[in-house]
């Protein structure tokens, strides 16, 4: 008979009346009576903290500051409320103080926060020379129970944020005065900032422009310098020519006037005598009418020549020596104001060329002025946003921020998510060694006629495991089919989480099959101890380096600690190594059971007087 139709006989015994089937059922579901049940009450407790009732109770009676000659009033208290009911971490109950206190004895209230009567003007103090920490009191009453007050405490440290928040306005206000007021000057401030920026920016478009037009005005500049230079040279040549002739018509004028008036005088006589002779020879009529034609011409051009000579006259004789003198000294004048204009014109071109580079100069500066106006209006208006506002309720971004500058950046490798799902490699664990606990209470460990027969004693061995080995792999598949359909485990690697927990529930059955049938009813003892031992060196619940040492002695040497650490790897994530390493120890405690089981079959093949009746039945 082999060890297979040994189980089948095993398993049909318990036919024909529904308590037997009933009570195979009945190990089937233990692990999901146990782990499902453990799981599902604390999958995530922390998720409806909102449900757990705190009283808050207010006495702050408000305090007044002085900012800038103007008093202000503050109430830090009733912000801390309006932050409070902004955001329900817990279900807050605001109440008076006596009803608070009964509620906390009573059990209506898990916590009690209260603010006293003084803590606007501790917050108020924070503006003067002595400055008082204003405090918040937290009472718990642990007869209401101690793990609702560790959930408390789990979250104090953002309650604790709540409260810093609440009063951000208080401290600003104490600090900086009306933040309305700081944030419309602000941004007004940064207004006329981007306004400054825009007219700087056409002030150095306009600089540009001036820089290439005095880049014109340079080159004509130089242009106008090089002909003035050329005019004064013409100017000094010519004044070098004629003012040597002006000088000596100046020394000899009176001579010159006398000449001209002479040869004014003969030219009156000579065409006075002229028209002498004209009459004498040519009115009769024996006159040559040719000879009198050509001297009637020679009279027309002499009294021509006669009126240019008489007006010469009378401009030499207009003229004195004092004008000749003037004439001079004017162009000593012009000489110099040719040399002036030529000094001038290169000086007007060197400014020029100067005022040039000074516009540039100018538009680099208003370039760089108008980044500056820029980044300043652009830093305004950031400092205007930043700006908290008075009412956290309104704006509970800033008040996050300046209640609690520092945040935590935390990153997880292997996130849980869940309370539950973190504790469900332990809980799993648990559930599948309560199954070997439980599963031989009813299973026969030995078929009976099989022991006495000839069959080898690891069929034997291998035959009274496998019934409970059976109903173990479908007790940890209906398990993990509740815990992910009910609860959404989840597991990143699904199938490795189904083969470990088979595994386990192999290894967990074939020790209780050991341990029972090696001790009979004092086996089913040593497996409650092995499991208490088991959940208290695991590491399930707590690092197995905050235990004593007597449990980290035990750590590495029970099986449980290897299924709670490789479980977390194949739910949550991790390394690899640890889930091989499992795998690896379970199967050597599995092997190793087997082995001690056929061991044990073979020496209860011996039989003795003490075999007929156990020591201790139950």
């Amino acid at each position: 008979m082999s060890p297979f139709r040994l189980a089948a006989a095993e398993l049909r015994r318990f036919r024909g009346h529904p308590i037997r089937t009933l009570a195979l059922v009945a190990i089937v579901l233990i692990p999901l009576v146990y782990g499902g049940l453990y799981l599902w009450f604390a999958w995530d407790p922390y998720g409806k903290l909102e449900h757990m009732p705190v009283a808050v109770v207010n006495e702050d009676t408000g305090a007044s500051v002085d900012v800038d000659g103007e008093t202000t009033a503050i109430n830090g208290g009733d912000q801390l409320v309006d932050q409070l009911k902004s955001d329900r971490i817990f279900d807050w109950r605001f109440v008076g103080a006596d009803q608070a206190r009964r509620g906390l004895e009573d059990g209506d209230y898990y916590m009690v926060i209260t603010v006293p009567e003084d803590f606007s003007t501790r917050l108020a103090s924070l503006s003067g020379t002595s400055p008082e920490q204003a405090t918040v009191h937290f009472d718990l009453n642990d007869a209401n129970g101690y793990v609702a007050g560790i959930m408390a405490s789990t979250v104090e440290a953002e309650l604790r944020n709540q409260i810093n928040t609440a009063v951000y306005v208080t401290f600003a206000t104490t600090i900086f005065g009306d933040l309305t007021e700081l944030n419309a000057g602000l941004t007004e401030a940064a207004s006329a900032a981007s306004d400054l920026a825009d007219g700087i920016g056409t002030a150095q478009s306009g600089a540009t422009d001036l820089q290439n037009g005095l880049d014109e005005l340079t080159t004509g500049a130089n242009q106008v310098a090089d002909g003035a230079d050329q005019v004064s040279a013409g100017v000094d040549q010519a004044v070098g020519v004629a003012q040597p002739v002006l000088q000596a018509l100046a020394q000899d004028w009176a001579q010159i006037q006398t000449g001209s008036e002479s040869a004014a005088d003969l030219a009156n006589r000579a065409e006075s005598e002229l028209d002498g002779i004209y009459g004498a020879l040519c009115t009769d009529d024996e006159a040559t009418a040719d000879a009198c034609a050509n001297l009637q011409a020679f009279i027309a051009d002499a009294d021509a020549a006669n009126d240019d000579i008489q007006a010469a006259n009378d401009t030499v004789q207009g003229t004195s020596t004092d004008t000749i003198d003037q004439a001079s000294e004017d162009l000593t004048t012009l000489q110099t104001g040719a040399g002036d204009v030529a000094t001038g014109a290169a000086q007007v071109a060197d400014a020029a060329a100067t005022a040039e580079t000074g516009a540039g100069d100018l538009a680099s500066g208003l370039t760089e002025l108008q980044d500056g106006a820029t980044t300043l209006a652009d830093k305004l208006a950031t400092a205007a946003a930043s700006v908290p506002s008075t009412n956290p309720a309104e704006d509970s971004d800033n008040a996050d921020a300046y209640g609690s500058p520092v945040t935590i950046a935390e990153d997880n490798l292997n996130p849980a998510e869940t309370y539950g799902r973190g504790l469900a490699p332990f809980f799993i664990a648990i559930a599948l060694w309560v199954f070997g606990l439980m599963a031989y209470l009813v299973l026969r460990t030995v078929n009976g006629r099989a022991l006495a027969g000839p069959l080898h004693s690891a069929s034997v061995a291998l035959g009274g495991w496998l019934p409970g080995a059976i109903l173990g792999v479908l007790s940890a598949l209906v398990l993990y089919l509740a815990v992910q359909l009910g609860l959404g485990l989840d597991p990143k690697y699904a199938l490795a989480t189904v083969g470990l927990a088979v595994l386990s529930v192999l290894t967990f059955s074939a020790t209780a099959h050991m341990f029972k049938l090696a001790f009979g009813t004092a086996g089913s003892l040593l497996l409650v101890v092995l499991l208490m031992l088991q959940l208290t060196s695991a590491g399930g619940l707590y690092p197995v380096e905050t235990t004593p040492g007597f449990f980290q002695a035990l750590h590495p040497l029970l099986p449980m600690s290897y299924v709670v650490d490789a479980l977390r790897v194949t739910i949550s994530g991790g390394e690899t190594a640890h889930v091989v390493r499992a795998l690896i120890v379970l199967a050597a405690y599995l092997a190793g059971s087997l082995t001690i089981t056929s061991l044990v079959v073979a020496a209860r093949r011996k039989w003795k007087a003490g075999s007929l009746h156990e020591p201790l039945e139950v």
